[in-house]
């Protein structure tokens, strides 16, 4: 039996560079708008979501479709704090698309969502409100499974939470707000931390989702709901900030103890004293603690299962978060 063909959306992405990084037997097409490092990709198609037939004219949008069995939905701005309706033409238009070529095709799409939907489900701990940065690109994704759902192709949806550098290495292509916000934290520029008690800092190195994906499409599994996460085995944050000090203490660094403080104390509310950056950080933190705590605190997990069913690797979260502080700090190579 051939290997399936699979056309992967969103290839210039943190997600997509992972999975071009990752083996696996399947031959990939890397789809993205712009110039991309292609990795192990027989071929690059230049596609736009927010088009037509991905801006491709008749002949080559039915060539491909068929040629693919399989597609990998990685295409999505992914940028907190947007209006919602920067949202709409790729995160939920681009989806209605992807599902329109999928039918075409015959194939079946693997949708990379987010772990913070669990806020929105049905017996969330709590109510997202508008305000939290995250909400408006939380929604864009539950209307894309909602979206997918009702399409009637064949799918899988994978909910990762915040994604870290590879497990092994901590390369990523693209620091994102994990990175950002560890940085600050690690050079002692933290006045406090916001976090609600019992939340979970939970993070997942981008291999452990590249290789779950992967191992689906070799297992030729069409349906089924995913959470990428770390659920009760995730990290408290007085364990997050004792690896951040174990890493600034690696550069020579020694950082001081941050009190952990509740976001909707009077000192989480007031931060006007602070900092533009401090501000800036603590409320992403702060937001993120509430989408976590509407989410029960503790995220849904299908760790377990990913590792029995998918071979996933038995990665300690505190292990790949150090070296995901250690690449970000390592001087450019050639320097």
């Amino acid at each position: 039996m051939s290997a399936p063909t699979v056309l992967l959306t969103g290839a210039g992405g943190v997600v997509g560079q992972s999975l071009l990084r990752e083996s696996a037997d399947v031959r990939l097409i890397a789809a993205a708008r712009g110039p991309i490092d292609a990795g192990r990709a027989v071929r690059t198609v230049h596609c736009d979501l927010t088009r037509d037939r991905f801006g491709l004219d008749a002949g080559a949008y039915r060539a491909l479709a068929a040629e693919v069995d399989v597609v990998i939905h990685s295409a999505g701005l992914t940028e907190w704090g947007l209006p919602a309706e920067r949202y709409e033409p790729v995160n939920i238009e681009g989806t209605r698309r992807v599902a329109e070529f999928a039918e075409t095709a015959g194939a079946t799409v693997h949708f990379m969502s987010t772990a913070f939907v669990a806020a929105l489900l049905p017996g969330a701990a709590a109510p997202l409100p508008d305000s939290n940065i995250t909400a408006p690109y939380v929604r864009s994704k539950l209307t894309a499974e909602q979206l997918l759902a009702k399409s009637g192709v064949p799918h899988t949806v994978f909910r990762p939470t915040n994604l870290i550098g590879d497990s092994r290495t901590g390369w990523t292509s693209r620091g994102q707000v994990v990175q950002l916000l560890s940085d600050w934290m690690c050079r002692g520029r933290a006045p406090f931390i916001l976090a609600h008690p019992g939340n979970r800092t939970d993070i997942v190195p981008q291999d452990l989702l590249s290789k779950a994906v992967l191992r689906a499409i070799e297992q030729g599994v069409d349906e089924g709901e995913f959470w990428v996460t770390y659920g009760p085995e995730a990290m408290d944050m007085e364990t997050t900030l004792a690896v951040c000090a174990e890493h600034a203490a690696s550069l020579g660094r020694t950082l001081p103890q941050v009190p952990v403080v509740h976001p909707d104390s009077e000192r989480g509310r007031d931060l006007s004293g602070l900092t533009p950056l401090a501000r800036s950080y603590l409320s992403v933190l702060r937001d993120v603690s509430e989408v976590t705590m509407a989410s029960g605190g503790v995220l849904p997990t299908s760790l377990p299962e990913l590792r029995a069913r998918f071979g996933l690797p038995d990665v300690r979260d505190t292990d790949a978060y150090l070296r995901t502080l250690r690449y970000a700090s390592a001087p450019p190579e050639g320097n």
